[in-house]
């Protein structure tokens, strides 16, 4: 997610289908509280949110 593939590609990395992934995916979402939205793109959003909760992996200041 965070190397910025898609799920068909995520899926051929992990050789399962892409319709596993968009499941996960989702799972992920959900569990980050990310519902769809037409406002905002939810794997820029998972990824920030996993780096706002890794200590040192934002600079000074940022968000």
């Amino acid at each position: 997610m965070a190397e910025g593939m898609s799920n068909l590609a995520i899926a051929a990395r992990f050789q399962v289908t892409d319709k596993a992934i968009g499941k996960h995916t989702n799972n992920i979402f959900a569990k980050l509280g990310l519902p769809p939205s037409d406002d905002h793109n939810r794997w820029v959003m998972a990824v920030l949110a996993y780096l706002q909760a890794t200590p040192g992996s934002l600079p000074a200041g940022g968000s």
